[in-house]
């Protein structure tokens, strides 16, 4: 006899198969002390982009569905937990729930050993109800270590640090969220990104695209918007309180630092804009380019560190613009490495509260924590030096390095600083004719901000308060000449700080016997602009042609 056939949907003539349920994480919002999902298409809209992204990934988004009709820019922060609507600056927390749950989150400090330790559960469940609170910074003495001292902690969860009000102790803190990434925080900074570009060699990669060395600008601003910009003042001032922020007011050296700033803004405010970019790990990076830049094309190093002297990547991406054109192309943003080779990432106030990195806030530490293993010989080989020479040098310079107080914790072989203070700030002026073709008004992360595009050299001089991320295409054709720009270096370590002129000419003195010869300097001004020299450069040594006075470096006219 035949088997009977099972009804339709059943098996063996048994219940109904129930499909079974897919696992899928949850994404949720802190709505005050309570969690709640979103909507299922942004749930997918999320989850997506931490598959593509993986758990560190940051973007700009206005795909959310409460969004319809309205196209916000929302900033999303993976790694942080964070989404933020960048019309209004307010934030909400996020997370991600795996099926199987959420974790609690974890709170970490970077140690003297240059690993992350926790912190005890007390320290931790303080943290996290300061941190959802979305206050920053954070005042407080009740953390557990300080019972007995009683001093004032300084916890900014902008940018992930801790300072001791007292001893002046900075520290770097992270917190993994709760269903996201296992470390987060100051992992990698936008200066150690492009430590990652000389290591690789990919700024090497360009194709002579464009024609490289012919940079030259008629200076021409009118008498009347001089005057008017002088009237205004400093660019940083204008409708912004003289506020430092708890973290530098409480500090001597930081506060010194900001008025020297300031200063400096009052005298370049009529024909000038300024930027800052903040920046830890790489110093030792910029601090050597400096001392190239002066002895083979004059670059006044004794004042500032150089961000970029290798001219590669310049040839595909030159200006703002073209960067701007190519930038749709990158998903990684300004993680892309075409922009990392080329691209500095700064702000354009001292004093605002921007979204990413506020100039108060990181200026004592900084804004990265990472290796630069080999990235000092893959540099200095880069720069000209002769390949058997490199392993001495780089000995020589972090010597150098550690006697002048230079925090090199970064770099196998180098010294943290006394203080703990590896924050450094470079104070950029442009000449306002040249801020167009090398700057632009960016959200975080690098996306255009059109809303400061008007042009963005009008908005500096007619809007208030000024306040805003940009990103400098930083083209050495340019840079390297004080005609068209002037930085200035502080650091946040006052050793170091007092001691940097002296360190720099000991750089020039160690650089000077391996380039003394004028063919090893032809080639490595060769090696530098990928090809042909400009030509306003000349083959014999130019350090001491890049000696100039103080006073005539800080006065906005040459």
């Amino acid at each position: 006899m035949a088997p009977k056939k099972a009804a339709p949907g059943k098996a063996g003539g048994g219940p109904p198969l129930k499909k079974a349920k897919k696992a899928v994480a949850i994404w949720e919002w802190r709505d005050g002390e309570d969690w709640k999902e979103f909507a299922e298409k942004d749930m997918e809209m999320l989850e997506g982009r931490y598959i593509a992204s993986g758990p560190k990934g940051k973007f700009v988004t206005s795909d959310f569905t409460f969004n319809q009709g309205f196209d916000t820019l929302y900033e999303v922060n993976l790694e942080k937990g964070t989404q933020k609507n960048l019309d209004t600056k307010k934030s909400r927390e996020i997370r991600r729930k795996d099926p199987l749950g959420a974790k609690a989150a974890l709170w970490e400090w970077w140690n003297d050993n240059g690993e992350w330790s926790p912190y005890n559960e007390e320290d931790k469940n303080l943290l996290d109800k300061a941190f959802a609170s979305g206050i920053t910074p954070f005042l407080t003495k009740a953390l557990s270590f300080n019972k007995g001292y009683d001093s004032l902690y300084i916890i900014d969860f902008s940018v992930m640090t801790q300072v001791n009000s007292d001893s002046g102790t900075s520290r770097k803190i992270q917190r993994t969220a709760a269903g996201g990434s296992k470390i987060f925080g100051h992992v990698k900074g936008e200066d150690d990104a492009y430590a990652d570009v000389l290591a690789t060699g990919d700024a090497e990669g360009a194709a002579d695209e464009a024609k490289f060395g012919d940079a030259e600008f008629v200076l021409d601003l009118p008498p009347a918007l001089i005057k008017a910009q002088k009237a205004k003042g400093p660019q940083s001032l204008r409708k912004q309180a003289r506020d430092f922020g708890p973290t530098v007011t409480k500090d001597k050296h930081g506060t010194m630092c900001f008025n020297e700033m300031l200063k400096n803004e009052k005298e370049f405010c009529g024909e000038w804009a300024v930027f800052y970019h903040s920046y830890s790990a790489a110093a030792i990076l910029y601090e050597v380019q400096a001392a190239v830049g002066s002895v083979l094309f004059r670059f006044k190093a004794e004042f500032a560190g150089l961000a970029r002297i290798l001219c590669h990547g310049f040839k595909k991406i030159p200006d703002a613009p073209t960067m701007l054109a190519e930038f749709p192309k990158w998903k990684d943003q300004d993680h892309n490495p075409a922009f990392k080779a080329v691209g500095l990432c700064a702000t354009s106030s001292l004093l605002a509260d921007d979204a990413e990195a506020p100039a108060k806030s990181v200026f004592l530490m900084g804004y990265s924590v990472g290796s630069l293993k080999g990235v000092l010989e893959k540099l200095l080989t880069s720069c000209g030096v002769p390949k058997h020479k490199v392993p001495t040098l780089a000995k020589d310079i972090l010597a150098a390095a550690a006697k002048h107080g230079l925090d090199c914790s970064g770099i196998p072989g180098g010294k943290k600083c006394k203080s703990g203070r590896s924050g450094h700030m470079l104070q950029i002026f442009i000449r306002r004719e040249l801020v167009d073709k090398y700057v632009y008004p960016a959200f975080p992360f690098g996306p255009l901000d059109a809303s400061r595009n008007l042009p963005y050299s009008k908005h500096l001089t007619d809007q208030a308060p000024i306040k805003g991320q940009v990103r400098i295409t930083l083209n050495p054709d340019v840079f390297l000449r004080a005609r068209y720009v002037r930085m200035f270096t502080f650091s946040a370590d006052p050793t170091y700080h007092g001691n940097r002129t002296t360190f720099i000419k000991e750089l020039v003195a160690l650089l000077d016997p391996i380039l003394k010869d004028e063919k090893v300097r032809t080639m490595a001004a060769k090696g530098i602009f990928g090809g042909k020299p400009p030509d306003w450069w000349t083959a014999e040594d130019q350090s001491e042609l890049a000696e100039m006075p103080a006073e005539r470096y800080a006065s906005s006219t040459l």
